[in-house]
């Protein structure tokens, strides 16, 4: 069984360790990918930041959890289930 959690009670500690189980980094602002660049929000087109991120279930998509990039999102991927 899938087991949800929020992370929006996380400290920006706990998210850059998170980030580093799923092989991302941070430069504690920004969320790095495994070269040292800033990972882009595909909608956005902006870095996301550590305090803004979101990790959509069953995924290791990282996105600023503005509403614009999340219903980007689902509207891209309208049959994942979460």
């Amino acid at each position: 069984m899938l087991e949800t959690i929020s992370i929006k009670t996380f400290t920006d500690k706990d998210k850059q360790v998170l980030l580093k189980e799923l092989g991302y980094n941070s430069d504690d602002e920004f969320v790095l990918d495994n070269d040292g660049n800033q990972v882009i929000d595909p909608y956005l087109e902006e870095p996301v930041k550590v305090s803004n991120m979101i990790i959509l279930p069953g995924s290791t998509i990282i996105l600023d959890n503005n509403p614009l990039s999340i219903s980007s999102y689902l509207e891209e991927y309208a049959d994942v289930k979460f």
